[in-house]
């Protein structure tokens, strides 16, 4: 049975005509790398002229995880497999259980845009509980109670390391990354967007979703790194640091729908890790939040 993926998928409506969002001034730390789409254009043709700029200034880099062919090499970035752990370190576990691996990122063979991981350096490695019908190990339930993301610094040996039993296993690609733009979702009932843009309301959340999806160009895949999470299915604590007005959690990695490739893991949703600021800026993983959306 082939594997079912993160993600509950989003149809997305044409863009509306007719666009007078509110608009109430919010001071916006512009990002400080260039994007590779001209933000500023495309929010004018999807109708947001006067609010043009403002989206512009709070648009982020993401990066796009391409899975591709077969991995090669320890340390290597990849999806699925087995990891490659530092010596010493201890395979992640949930309540005396052993977590999922989902992927490795050498931090390295990041875009520029990236800066914010780069910095930092080494293999970012990551981990999520995923739930088992008695006597399944093939199709996940569900997942994201327990995530864990362990950074290998530069210099640490790495050792290919078999997964233990009763574990999902994914099936194994190398990676390549492909820098888009990124702007805010819609909070979670749909009348504002996400800080720093929690003061406007689009008249269109449909609208808004394509606009947002068409940034990140097609086909959509939201294997993703940087850039800014998505709403989930209801409330969540963890999702609420990222709603926050300060000190918002930054969205670190979703996991999401692959469905012609096989990539994923756990009944058709989407799991998204969310980081501190200041954890991101000093380099810290080790207190990451997860959200998990079932299909």
């Amino acid at each position: 049975m082939l594997l079912l993926f993160l993600f509950v998928a989003v149809v997305l409506a044409a863009p509306s005509k007719t666009v007078e969002p509110r608009l109430v001034g919010v001071a916006i730390t512009p990002t400080p790398t260039p994007l590779p789409t001209d933000v500023r254009r495309a929010a004018t043709l999807s109708g947001y002229g006067e609010l043009a700029d403002r989206i512009a200034q709070a648009a982020r880099p993401t990066m796009v995880l391409n899975p591709r062919r077969r991995p090669r090499g320890v340390g290597t970035s990849r999806i699925g497999g087995d990891p490659d752990l530092a010596d010493g370190t201890r395979w992640p576990r949930c309540h005396g259980r052993p977590q999922s691996f989902l992927a490795q990122i050498r931090v390295s063979d990041l875009p520029a845009g990236a800066s914010e991981l780069r910095r930092h350096g080494g293999v970012l490695l990551f981990f999520t509980h995923v739930e088992f019908e008695p006597g399944v190990t093939d199709y996940g339930l569900w997942a994201g109670e327990c995530s864990t993301v362990l950074h290998a610094r530069d210099g640490e040996r790495l050792r290919r390391t078999r997964a233990p039993r009763g574990v999902m296993m994914l099936k194994p690609a190398a990676l390549r990354f492909t820098q888009r733009p990124d702007v805010p979702d819609t909070g979670l009932d749909v009348d504002h967007l996400m800080p720093p843009l929690q003061d406007i309301t689009p008249p269109s959340w449909e609208a808004w979703f394509e606009f947002r999806y068409g940034l990140q160009g097609r086909p959509i895949l939201e294997h993703r790194l940087l850039g800014y999470g998505s709403s989930p299915n209801g409330g969540n604590a963890c999702y609420e640091r990222a709603e926050r007005s300060t000190l918002t959690w930054r969205h670190l990695l979703t996991i999401g729908p692959d469905d012609d490739r096989g990539f994923g893991v756990a009944d058709a949703g989407r799991l998204q890790l969310f980081i501190s600021p200041a954890d991101l800026r000093a380099g810290r993983f080790d207190r990451v939040c997860g959200v998990f959306d079932s299909g």
